[in-house]
């Protein structure tokens, strides 16, 4: 972390300090957030972030309850997923599966994988649709493009505990990537479904919904790169270094990162894919309507699934990141 970042949350803390000591954590709350926004690799602020948050709202939301189970998964994405906020939201979460018949042998879990802008959103309504499944898109917390420990355990114990209730347990994200060798592992019954987009049609959804111009989202540029304002989303997604000429022309040099990023990411799905024939099953976003793909997904699968034939999500992001999806 640079000097320049270490100095803000010195700084931050202090302030911060300074609103809780005279009885002002909401205040301390939204210092902390700033500095969050500003600089979303600083793990010690995000981490602030979420428990200050935590001891404001948590009241609101009744234990036991899907709600809650949203707003403290929210929050280990707007912050992080630090031991209170996971050890509540566990306990939340068994208070409601509590209503919930327990299976004898644990359910089928499934991932689905892919860049992102490929078709994840539809896989995730295929999914949703079967009986006793729980099904979600990108589920809180984020993992990070460099996995963090507490957020790769906060999501497989997850679906190991939604496994015993559910015939189906399934999440779509693209941050599954760097952890599906360890989730093999763990899990080997498992499955992966992958899904692989046309280079230049990904990349071109990529920049519609993210924005163009130095005002837009830009995950792939380093931290501190003078054109694009950080975003707390930012850690999910690799970063590389700028183009030459990203100064004086960045919106090809913000389609060039983009590019790169999907190439590699589906050049290394697909070399796992190779690697584990039996457990992932490749399939091309363009062909998901088709019934042929269905067929095959079921049968890696083993049971009976039907996709959608209209696609989900197509411009934007409102149904990947609908309540419906979320746990």
């Amino acid at each position: 972390m640079s000097q320049q970042l270490e100095i803000s949350s010195d700084t931050a803390l202090q302030v911060a300090e300074f609103f809780e000591t005279t009885g002002m954590p909401g205040a301390s709350a939204r210092v902390w957030q700033t500095l969050s926004r500003g600089a979303p690799f600083d793990r010690h602020a995000r981490e602030r972030v979420a428990d200050l948050l935590f001891d404001l709202e948590q009241s609101g939301y009744p234990l036991g309850s899907i709600e809650r189970s949203r707003f403290l998964a929210m929050l280990t994405s707007k912050g992080f997923p630090t031991a209170r906020l996971t050890a509540a939201y566990f306990a939340n979460l068994d208070h409601w599966l509590a209503n919930r018949p327990r299976h004898e042998v644990p359910g089928t879990v499934v991932l689905g994988v892919g860049p992102g802008r490929c078709g994840s959103s539809t896989l995730t309504a295929a999914f949703a649709a079967l009986d006793d499944a729980c099904s979600t898109h990108e589920n809180h917390p984020f993992l990070y493009w460099q996995p963090q420990e507490e957020q790769t355990r906060f999501h497989f114990e997850r679906l190991r505990r939604l496994a015993n209730h559910y015939r189906v347990v399934f999440d779509a994200a693209h941050w599954w990537l760097n952890v599906l060798e360890r989730f093999l592992r763990e899990f080997p019954s498992a499955k992966v479904v992958v899904l692989s987009r046309d280079t230049e049609a990904c990349v071109q959804s990529f920049l519609n919904v993210k924005g163009r111009g130095t005002e837009s989202v830009n995950h792939w540029a380093p931290p501190g790169n003078g054109i694009w304002p950080a975003n707390l989303w930012d850690p999910v997604y690799p970063q590389y270094p700028l183009p030459a000429g990203a100064e004086s022309d960045p919106e090809p040099a913000k389609a060039a990162l983009v590019r790169r990023y999907v190439d590699e990411y589906q050049q290394t799905i697909s070399q796992l894919a190779a690697a584990h024939p039996q457990r992932i099953l490749l399939l091309r976003t363009e062909d998901l309507s088709d019934s042929a793909t269905s067929a095959r997904l079921s049968a890696h699968v083993g049971i009976q699934i039907t996709i959608p034939e209209v696609g989900l999500n197509a411009g934007t992001v409102s149904d990947g990141e609908s309540e419906h999806f979320r746990l």
